[in-house]
Formats: C-alpha cells, structure tokens, sequence
C-alpha cells in the first residue's frame, strides 16, 4: 500500500461537508468523528454527526417539500431520475475513487456499485408511470377501483459496504412513488451518501426532497421515531435491524427489512464443478466477505467434496489481497481495523470448537500493516462433532467459507435450512427436477440455480427468518414506497335506501 493517497484523494474531490439539507452540503453541527481509509487507517476527513435539530430540519423540510412533488407528473420524476444516473456514469472515474476510500474495496469492485447505482435509478424511472391501481367489477351502481399513493416521507437507514448502491436502491423507488427521503449515512462509510444527494440535486431534483443526516445509532433512532416520517427502509444486521423494528413499532410506521444471512450454496456430484468452483469463490469474498447475501455456508455432495473443496482452496490461496487501488489487488480491506479483528475472533473460536483451518484464518502477507485485512479463509466443518461451531449459524460478514459434505438432496436441503436466516441460496446440478425442487425446498427468499450471486434489478430481493421483513426491487418492491387506497363511487346516490 502506498503511504500517500492524495493522488486518489484529489480525484474523488471529498466532500467539504457530509450532511446534505435543502438542497446543499453542512456540517451536522455535533459530534465530530474521523473517518479513515480502510486499506492503511488514513485519516480521510472529520464528520459532523448531527444534532437532533439537524435530524428535526431534515424531517422537516422533507415533509415540506413532498406534497409537491407526489402533484409532479410521474413523467417527470422519471426524467430527472434517468438525468441522475446520467450524471452519475459521466461522473463515475470520480465516484469510483471515492467508494474505494470510503470502503476499502478495490477499484473494480466500486466500479460495479457506482453502475449498478445508476441502474437502480433507471430502474425507478421505468416504475413512476406503470405502478397501477386497479378498476374492480362494478356492483351496482357503485364503482370501485385502487390507487397507488405515496407514503410521504421515508427514512432510509443504508449500510456501510455498498453505501452508494444502496443509496439508489432506496432513493430510486422512494422518489418514483412521490416521496421525499432521509437518508442517515452509515458511520463507518459516511463520504458517498452526500456526494449521491448533490448529484440528484444537480439532475433536477428539488431541494428538500433528499436529505442526508450522518452519525452513530443514536442519530438512526431519532429518525426512525420521529413523527414526520412514515416509513423506514433499512438495510444492516439482524440486531440493528430488530432495533429498528422496535423503534418504527410506536408510530405504526411501514417498514421494510433487508438483514443478515447466512446462505448455503449447495454442489451436486453431477454440477458443472469448473463454473460452480468460481461462482463458490466469487460468492463469498467478493468485497471482502461483506455481503449479506455471501455464500458463505458450501455444501459438498460427497462423491466431488474432497476434489472440489481442495480446488476451492487452491482457488482462494491465489486470490491476491492488497491496496484496493493496485491493479492487480483482487480482494480489498474490510471496513475496519475493529472488523477484521472480530471476524479472526470468530475464525478462532470456530477452530477451538472442532473447525479445521484449510487456508487463511489472518492477515495476508506483505499488506499494509495499518489495513483493515483478513486472508481467504476456508474452514472445514468435520461430520460428527459434538456440537456444530457456532460459525456455521452467525454471521460473519468477512472472507470466510465453511465447507460441509452431505449425501443425497434431503440432506443438503437439511443443512441449508439449519439456519435461522433465509435470505438467498443456490444450488448447482445438471438435473432440472432436482434444481427447482431443492429451490422450492430451501428457505430462502431469492435462490440461484447453476449461478451465484447474478443480479436481476427487476426481481424482488428479501428474506424469511432474521434474514428481513419485505422485498425491495421488481414491481414488488416499488410498490412497498406506495399506499394502497380503495376509492367507492356510488353512481346513483339519490337512488339509495335511507336508513330512516
């Protein structure tokens, strides 16, 4: 790693200030906290978390701006959310040097949020027009029908490893529907989230209609509870998450859930084994283990287990891990240095409780000691232990796989729904019955079969279990931003009975 990152730093042109108010970047006016480069522990900047008055101005001026804009021809929001990801792609060699220091991922992997980012709004835009009531049969002289209206203001609480994305991914339906939104910024993540209101600012959006608070959960819980919002999207942690739903529950506010997981991808003897050995790998370190939908439990079917799992650790053992601005790095650093730790915490609790260590389990060699780093680590989970490591059921959010073996479909299914997530799944085998009846079997919200990990930005995203509440994304998921309201005419009133 290079000591000197002004170069990257000048390029990603780092916000003056991080929280985003009617229209315009300030400063939250509270506590200040220092947010670093994860591949060294630079200092990047000094953040104001903001104050209650902050939060109650951005509510606010949300709740004042949102009538407006749910009068605004559906056409229009449309217009200016595709102008948004216009921006957003002309703007991405900025962008991309901005979520690499912000989140210590490498220069590819922030490449695909900043895109995938301007997809999501493309994707909203193509939404604003088509969400549709409907005109029921009429019953006599009444006529009934539905409409689709937007639920006012939306607090959007969004997670630290793909901060940019998940930005769009909440703004894009929110907007589309009419709403206005409060984003709080994940701490340990806090530049990109501003930077994304100034662009939809710049596109054409109205002010007040985007704002941005940053800060700890304090922060998240004075706009979770505050009066002027009426829903909240959050995505994070099962226990950040059960807090949320606790704090929305007072005021009956909407929520919608996306938590942890911890998803089993499932290799029959009969799978392609070359495609289902890198979609293995890829499924669970990309961006450093830090995805809630990582596949991060791998179940083997005895007959390839010892063959395959030993490709998957020669495979891992190459992964180059390194300054996520190099080239040639292939695996960037975890958020942070406090991270790393807890994840090589749980890597040697899991060896004491019977695991076998078959790469990694620490720091790589020969990257920068003040880097948030943990090594491809492949952990062998032995038949017959007498109690199963509690790493194959928690949450790691890191670079690890534990590898099981199993005999037979029933089995596998078995041990992919020994879980209490059930956020995604995969499975990989040249037998259709068995693939779709493996997908129907495992309890999951959203399953590949013969893939890992592809996106499909019009298909509803969600779990089951601590995995979440809702669906985000597909026509679904754009019509969680809306209320349903039922509309009764009655064609001939003078005509009806009195009750007198």
């Amino acid at each position: 790693m290079s000591p000197d990152l002004s170069e990257h730093i000048a390029v990603a042109d780092l916000p003056p200030a991080h929280g985003f108010l009617a229209g315009a970047l300030r400063g939250g006016g509270g506590p200040e906290f220092t947010t670093c480069h994860p591949g060294d522990g630079s200092v990047l900047a000094t953040v104001e978390a903001a104050t209650d008055a902050f939060v109650d101005e951005a509510v606010a001026g949300a709740v004042a701006a949102q009538p407006d804009w749910a009068r605004t021809s559906p056409h229009e929001r449309a217009r200016i959310l595709r102008a948004a990801a216009d921006l957003i792609e002309a703007r991405a060699g900025r962008l991309v040097h901005l979520v690499a220091l912000d989140n210590g991922k490498t220069l590819a992997e922030a490449c695909g949020d900043v895109f995938v980012a301007a997809a999501h709004l493309r994707a909203a835009a193509g939404w604003a027009a088509t969400l549709e009531g409907v005109t029921l049969p009429a019953d006599g002289s009444t006529l009934r029908m539905t409409f689709r209206e937007p639920v006012g203001v939306v607090a959007a609480v969004i997670p630290f490893n793909t901060t940019f994305m998940f930005a769009a991914q909440k703004a894009g339906p929110a907007l589309a529907a009419g709403n206005a939104i409060v984003i709080k910024a994940p701490e340990l993540s806090p530049l990109a989230a501003p930077v994304f209101a100034e662009l939809l600012t710049a596109a054409g959006l109205p002010a007040g209609l985007v704002q941005v608070v940053q800060g700890a959960g304090e922060v998240g819980r004075r706009l979770v509870e505050h009066p002027g919002v009426s829903m909240v999207s959050f995505t994070g942690s099962t226990a950040v998450g059960r807090q949320v739903m606790g704090s929305a529950a007072y005021g009956m506010k909407r929520v919608l859930l996306e938590l942890g997981g911890k998803s089993a991808n499932i290799v029959y003897a009969d799978a392609d084994l070359d495609a289902a050995l890198h979609a293995a790998v890829g499924g669970v370190f990309r961006n450093a283990g830090q995805r809630c939908f990582s596949g991060s439990r791998l179940l083997v079917e005895e007959p390839v287990a010892d063959a395959f799992t030993a490709r998957v650790v020669e495979v891992a053992r190459s992964i180059r891990v390194g300054d996520p601005f190099a080239a040639e790095t292939q695996l960037g650093a975890l958020i942070s240095a406090e991270e790393a730790a807890r994840v090589r915490a749980m890597i040697d609790k899991a060896v004491g409780q019977g695991a076998r260590i078959l790469t990694g389990g620490d720091a790589p060699p020969g990257v920068h000691p003040g880097g948030a780093f943990v090594a491809p680590t492949v952990l062998e989970i032995p038949a017959g232990l007498p109690r199963v490591p509690d790493i194959v059921y928690d949450e790691v959010f890191g670079p690890v796989l534990t590898v099981q073996r199993f005999s037979g479909a029933r089995q596998a299914v078995e041990l992919a729904n020994d879980s209490p997530f059930g956020l995604v799944g995969g499975c990989w085998t040249r037998d259709l019955d068995r693939a779709l009846t493996t997908a129907r079997a495992v309890r999951s919200g959203y399953f590949w079969i013969n893939s890992y990990g592809a996106l499909a930005l019009d298909a509803p995203i969600g779990g089951v279990g601590l995995s979440g509440v809702g669906r985000e994304l597909g026509r679904v998921g754009h019509e969680a931003y809306t209320e349903l309201k039922t509309v009764i005419v009655d064609t001939a009133a003078a005509d009806a009975p009195r009750w007198y």
